[in-house]
């Protein structure tokens, strides 16, 4: 039954990090297995087997999201979007009690300043919110693209450009708060390597190993740069939780707080129906029991 609730763990992270405004790294904290990941991503090479069998369910549970559910889940965003974030909403909201406890613990010390460091990131993460709302719609200009591979590989220095953006992406989904996806649009990456990411699924669910190898080299630097970029970071963020644990949930509850903000940011209200908001809010309080369902460390 622990290894079954690791899966489900790690298949909604895994689904979290494709879409956008959607952080898997707090989804990671709401269901309380955030510090056990970084810990046994940082111990891989002292502690092998004992990171291994750690990581291993949350591993193949991401994974499974990826490839299984990426594009049920590109479709349920697109098709359903209010309803599809609100559900994820509630999920991010389910994990707000343990960050109290650890960001503003009874009888603890500097509670006013974090507060005000929670406000401050808060507002924060929204200001660069609206500044990339404007980015991503001057980036993406109604552009449609008729093959993902072919545009990523088309630049002369692309494999060393993927491999950074790789490693960008690592670290969008080891700092809490922060949505990959989002970033990536910024960048102008985002649909292409979806694109070519869901390419490479359906070539392999259908058997085309030509289509899988051109695609799958495409995506090859992007990867590596995410390989390595997850340890990279993740040792950071370790070392932060180490020796300013209480300030760093501080800053995470505004990054928490912020989500409505930045996951709801190209929601078109008034084309909204009330059918659509009461969905959306049933899958929302949905949500937020599953976060608490899985949450803790069992």
């Amino acid at each position: 039954m622990k290894y079954i609730n690791e899966l489900l763990k790690g298949l909604i992270i895994g689904v979290a990090n494709i879409l956008p405004g959607i952080s898997g790294g707090v989804l990671a904290i709401s269901m309380g297995v955030y510090d056990k990941i970084i810990h046994a991503v940082n111990r891989l090479f002292r502690e092998p087997v004992k990171s291994f069998r750690t990581l291993l369910p949350y591993g193949i549970g991401a994974l499974a999201g990826i490839v299984f559910l990426s594009l049920a889940f590109e479709y349920l965003f697109f098709t359903y979007p209010l309803q599809t974030k609100m559900a994820f909403l509630g999920m991010i909201g389910g994990g707000l009690p343990s960050l109290f406890q650890k960001g503003f613990p009874k009888g603890g010390e500097g509670r006013k300043v974090g507060l005000i460091a929670a406000c401050l990131t808060c507002l924060a993460v929204i200001l660069l919110s609206l500044g990339a709302e404007r980015m991503i719609a001057g980036r993406q200009g109604g552009r449609e693209l008729a093959s993902g591979a072919v545009w990523l590989s088309s630049g002369t220095y692309w494999v060393p450009v993927l491999f950074l953006i790789g490693l960008i992406g690592a670290g969008t989904m080891v700092i809490p708060g922060i949505s990959g996806s989002m970033i990536m649009m910024m960048l102008g990456y985002y649909e292409p390597i979806l694109q070519t990411n869901n390419a490479c699924i359906r070539a392999l669910s259908s058997l085309d190993f030509n289509s899988l190898f051109i695609n799958g080299m495409v995506m090859v630097p992007y990867y590596a740069g995410l390989a390595a970029g997850v340890f990279l970071f993740a040792r950071a963020v370790e070392g932060l939780l180490s020796h300013h644990e209480q300030r760093m949930y501080q800053v995470i509850t505004g990054l928490v707080f912020s989500s409505p903000f930045v996951v709801l940011w190209d929601v078109t209200w008034n084309s909204v129906r009330i059918h659509q908001i009461l969905a959306g809010i049933s899958l929302g309080l949905l949500g937020y029991v599953c976060a608490v369902g899985l949450g803790g460390e069992g």
